[in-house]
Parts: structure tokens; sequence; C-alpha cells
């Protein structure tokens, strides 16, 4: 390719399922070029990204490679506006980001690292350059990206909390003719149904409805409102916990039968000994513990403190080999492994269990442990590394199959509120939701799936048979990509809030570079089902909530948006509203590009023949008037599968019939008599030549 060709161009080194999502959202949302770096073919998701490589070169695809320095340029990394490494190797990722950017100073760098010590150094490395020639980096975390969207699908009646600007926003549902003080509203959710599961074409819920749209609903066609509600304050820490001393788990129903047996036995002794020897009971009860200790030389006539005394002393020594034993056994090393990892009490109940402790369920586990929710870890690999963190805040895991039955009993999911199953193999997932719902059928389940069409059929088929039980279905990926697909725009995404299978983006976007002449107001940049201005942060930082919508936004200020995924994905287009320039002399005359295109084949998005160069405006599409904003753009629902050619029903059965044909052939052929041919057969070949010579 030529460097013309690439100028501008978005680069996304990867090969898992973050990586499609994000290429998709590029390539479909945002309408840019994009050049896919990804290691095989024929792993991971190779088949479905390479199905996007096209024939005009607006997406191009390096396979078989990874992020070195020559396939960075060959790649154009040195004429590319932002490059997104999705690896999932820490290394990896600091390595490739310090090639290219040593390649290309100007480059947008969006990164994914896990270690959070990790990645705000490597940030803070980065974002030294002097100058205005210098590029930017921005660190994020896939995990840490999506744990607070399923955090609050996992625990009932916990709202989403989104800090900003030393305060928070919460994300509640409302019910229906509630006064909305306030509160933004968000979407009208729909009412329930098993079957019903909403998609791009067919939604359940209305996403940022106008006034008229919430002041019409009702409840027959409304199940709540789903409002964005603003606290200045910042949210106070959980107040400490008094740890009570946990004697149900020292002390098992067993024990505590065999004690209270016991002690029915020796009150029962302590009176016969009283009645049979006429001393006074305190002292039958005296004598009847001496010889249960199996001591002599009780105490006769001593004061009450001394025979006290005597029988705590006794008490103690009788503890004295049981500690010699267990410190022996742990010298050997056989009660190790067994103190490493703590294990679930007795009474654990209406607790969080969280199966698998990879990246993001880590981080799950960690935004729960902070909540002060009760959480259980299940883990089948015993070196996992999140079983460390795991251990340093003393969370419980079981190691194991969930399921397994020892599992299933020990992680105490019979008594559980929630099971979030969060490892990153779909199966292994399914699996586990399936066996806990047939031990439990009204338990509530997260689960974690990346295909579309898979993870509607599952949640269809959950919703249907068990109607009662509350069903999530999240994926990591889809949750994630918003925010490295805006980072690579220059812009933040600070939340995501899932709508049950729909999804609205909180985004931070700066209105200094925009190219729209005239003020626009807060009410004219609105627009329902795609995008809402939530708050302005004036020059001087403070936030204005829920603006007038008569309020004019000034060009110096910072706007909070809610919208879509394909709002926002339109919102950011580059070059949507950079004016035509004035053509010289002579030339032909620069045609602006198309809503949804790329201008000239081959072009760039952003970029005319002639024209403004990418980058010159990266401003906001806030316009006035309805009629210069373009349609939203569409996603597609279903993910791209390998690169096979479509097929219609026709030429799916042709291969059958043709089989079917001959076979009924053959057994013609078989039926009829030696000599015999249908009408119109032609004679084998060898009779039809004639005499040979």
């Amino acid at each position: 390719m030529s460097d013309a060709a690439d100028a501008g161009h978005m680069i996304v080194c990867g090969g898992d399922s973050l990586t499609h999502r994000l290429a998709l959202d590029l390539i479909h949302l945002y309408r840019e070029r994009v050049t896919l770096i990804i290691p095989s073919l024929t792993e991971g998701h190779g088949p479905q990204l390479a199905a996007l490589a096209t024939e005009d070169g607006s997406v191009a695809v390096i396979a078989g490679r990874g992020p070195d320095e020559t396939t960075l340029i060959a790649a154009g990394v040195q004429q590319a506006t932002a490059l997104a490494l999705t690896m999932d190797d820490d290394s990896v990722v600091t390595q490739a980001a310090l090639l290219a950017q040593g390649l290309n100073p100007r480059l947008r760098l969006v990164l994914r690292i896990f270690n959070i010590t990790l990645g705000q150094r490597l940030e803070n490395l980065l974002n030294r350059t002097p100058g205005p020639a210098g590029g930017s980096a921005a660190v994020l975390s896939a995990s840490d990206t999506a744990a607070p969207a399923l955090v609050s699908s996992a625990v009932p009646g916990r709202n989403q909390v989104i800090p900003i600007n030393g305060g928070t926003f919460s994300v509640v549902e409302a019910p229906v003719g509630a006064p909305p003080g306030a509160d933004v509203p968000l979407a009208l959710l729909g009412p329930r149904t098993d079957h019903a599961v909403g998609t791009g074409d067919t939604p359940l819920h209305a996403l940022l409805p106008s006034a008229g749209q919430v002041s019409g609903t009702d409840a027959a066609r409304t199940r709540a409102v789903l409002r964005l509600r603003h606290d200045p304050d910042e949210p106070a820490p959980p107040a400490p916990r008094f740890r009570r001393i946990p004697f149900g788990a020292l002390f098992s129903r067993r024990l505590r039968l065999a004690g209270l047996g016991l002690a029915v036995l020796i009150a029962t002794l302590s009176v016969a000994t009283s009645l049979a020897t006429g001393d006074a009971l305190p002292l039958s009860l005296y004598l009847v513990l001496m010889d249960v200790f199996g001591l002599g030389n009780p105490a006769l006539g001593a004061s009450l403190a001394r025979k006290v005394l005597q029988l705590a002393a006794a008490f103690t020594g009788m503890m004295i080999m049981p500690l010699v034993l267990a410190l022996v056994l742990e010298n050997l090393g056989a009660l190790r492994g067994v103190s490493t990892l703590n294990r679930p009490l007795r009474t654990t109940t209406d607790h969080i269990v969280v199966v698998g402790l990879g990246k993001v369920g880590t981080r799950v586990m960690e935004r729960l442990s902070d909540l002060r929710v009760p959480v259980v870890a299940v883990e089948r690999d015993p070196d996992a590394p999140g079983l460390a963190r795991a251990r340093a805040r003393r969370v419980p895991v079981v190691i194991g199959e969930i399921s397994q039955p020892a599992v299933y009993r020990s992680a105490r999911i019979a008594r559980c509120q929630t099971l979030m199953a969060l490892t990153s193999n779909d199966s292994v997932n399914l699996e586990a939701v399936l066996y806990a719902r047939e031990r439990r059928p009204d338990l509530r389940v997260v689960l974690r799936l990346f295909d579309d069409a898979f993870s509607g059929t599952v949640y269809r088929a959950l919703r249907a048979s068990y109607p009662q039980a509350p069903t999530r279905s999240r994926s990591v990926s889809y949750l994630a990509a918003p925010a490295f697909a805006a980072a690579m725009m220059g812009r933040q995404v600070l939340a995501a809030i899932p709508v049950e299978r729909q999804m609205l983006l909180v985004a931070a976007v700066s209105l200094r570079d925009r190219a729209a002449s005239g003020a626009v107001t807060v009410g004219e940049a609105f627009r329902p089902g795609g995008w809402r201005v939530v708050a302005v942060l004036a020059a001087d930082d403070h936030l204005i909530w829920n603006p007038d919508p008569d309020r004019p936004l000034a060009a110096n200020e910072q706007v909070i948006v809610v919208a879509t995924r394909e709002g926002l994905g339109l919102l950011l287009q580059r070059g949507l509203d950079v004016p035509a320039p004035v053509p010289a002399v002579g030339e032909p005359p620069v045609v602006p590009p198309q809503p949804g295109g790329y201008g000239a084949p081959g072009g760039l998005p952003g970029a005319v023949p002639g024209g403004v160069p990418v980058g010159a405006a990266h401003g906001v599409r806030f316009r006035r008037g309805a009629s210069a904003v373009p349609p939203l753009p569409r996603l597609p629902r279903a993910q791209p599968a390998a690169p096979y050619p479509p097929i219609n029903e026709e030429e799916l059965h042709a291969d059958s019939r043709r089989v079917v044909a001959r076979n009924q052939q053959l057994r013609e052929q078989e039926r009829r008599q030696p000599g015999e041919r249908a009408a119109g057969e032609q004679p084998p070949d060898d009779q039809s030549a004639g005499p040979s010579r």
C-alpha cells in the first residue's frame, strides 16, 4: 500500500474477542480505515477478523505476524493516527508500545494492560513526550471496564455507581409515574417476556427517550424507567464492620450436639453423686469433672477460685499434645496447602459465587470485596494467578469444577444469592449455569458469553425454562470495546450501562474543536435514541448537572453525554463537520464525504481528494436542526462467521439431491435384466466403439 492510501488510518493488533469487537466498531460505527495485525488466520478469532478484509483496502489484514518493527512499518504505523494493542500479554504490549512510539511520536496509543501499577507507570512514561507534536497514550483494562456493569447485574438492589468530578452518577430503576425530580431518563424498560430478546431491529426498550415519550408512557407498555441520578458528594467509604468470632465455623452442628450430650451426661453424674454421697451439688460436680479429666489429688477444702484454676490448668495441659502434633505436621508441610486458602464457612449464606479467577473474575471478586459483599470464588486451576489476590483479601476459594457435587456443596451454592460464570470459555460458563439451575431453579445467574447469536439463544432458553429466575448475559468485550474505540478517537468513555441485551455509554466529549458554526443549545444537541447531554463541565471544573435545554454550549466547555453505541460512533466520526474548502482556479470542486461512506473509492474517512487532511477537525456533530444529521449507523448484531461464501437453501441441499438421484439410478439399473436399457439410454463406452481391430 502506498503511504497516501494509508495516511490517518487505524491499526489494531490482537486476535481475541476484544480485537474483533473493536474492529467492528471502528469499521461500522466510526467509518475508519483499519489495518488488522492478527497472529493467526485459523486460531482464536482469526477467521472472523480475516472476513472483515475488503477489496478496496479500507480494511486490511496482516496475518501470522506479531507487533515487531517490520510488521508495524508494513502496517503503516508511521502514517497512522492511532494504534490499539489488545494482546493478552502485558510484556508484549509494553514492548510494542515503546517500539511504535519510537517509529511515530505523533501516534495515539491505546494499550490493554491488566497490571494496574504497570499500566499507570507505562502511561506516565509514554505521555512524557514534550511539545505539541507528541502523541498520547491511554492505558485501559477490559476487565476493569466491564467489572462495574457485571457487579451491578449480580447484586440485586445495588445501583451502578459511576465516579465523576468528585461526585457520582447512579443508575436507578424508578416506577412508571414517579416524579422525576432532577434525574435524567435513560430508557423505558419494556415488560419482560419469556422468549423476547431485544436486538437492533426489534428492541424491547426505548433508549434515551424524548420528553413526550416519557410523559406518554404507561404501566401496560413500560415496566420501569431507567434514570441517571447525580450525587455531588464523594461516596463515603464503607464503615469497617466488627468481625465477630465465627463460633459457628469453629463448632459445627455435630460438635455442638456432642457437647450438649456430654454436658447432660456430666450433669446426670453430678446429681447421682450428690444423691449417693450426700455431698452438696457443687462439690459433686467438681469431683465428677476431676474424674472426667483423669486427675487425682482434688483440692478438697480449698476455695472456689482454687478449684476453678485447678480445672483450667488441667484442661490447658490436655491441649499441649494436640498443639505439639500440629506444629510437627506444619513443619513437615502436611497442613501447608490447607492453610494458604480460606475455605467457605459453614454458615456462609446470601453470598455471590464467582466461577473463574481469570482477569475478569479477579476484578469482579476484588470489586465485590471492596463493596463488602460476601463472595466465594471457585477455580479449577490450583496455580491460577487470581488465587494470590483472593488470599490477600481473605476471600474463600474452592478448588475444583463447579459441576462436581463436592465443589457445589463446599461453595454453598444452595444458599447463595447469585452465581457468576466468568471464565473465558463459553461452554464452561454454560455448563456451570445449567448444573446450578438443575440443583436450584430459582438461582440468579450472570453468564459471560461472547457470541451474540449463541448468547441470545441461551438467554431465551434459560428464560423459557426458568421464568421466575433472573438471568443476565454479559459480554466483556461488548462492554469494553466502546472504551477502546473512543480512546482511539481521542475521547474517554467513563462507563458502560447495560440495559439487558442493549447498552448505553457515558462519555466525556470536548467542544473546543467542533466546527459547527454558531452556538448550539443543550436541547438542540439532544437526539432521542442517539445521544443526550446530561452534564456540562465548565472551564472552572464546575459540573452543571442536567442543564436547561435553552442553555448554549460554549466552545471551551466539555460535556458529559449518554449515548448508544451507534450514537457515539456517529458523534465521534472524524471529518463529518469539516467545511468544504474553496478549490483553487483550474482545480475540480471538492466533493464532501457522504455519511456512512469513505468519500471517494479507496479514499479515507474525514478526507477528500484535495480537501482538508485527516485530523484537521476532530469535532462533535452538534448542529442546529435534524436535517443535517445523517441516520445512525448500523452495527451488525450477529458476528461474521468464517470466510466462507454465503449459501442459499437451494445450494445447501443440491449435493444431497444429486446423491439421492444417483442412488436411485443405481438401484433401477440393478433391477433391470441384463441387456435391457431404458429408453434413450446410451450404451456403455466399450460397446459403442464397434469391433476392435
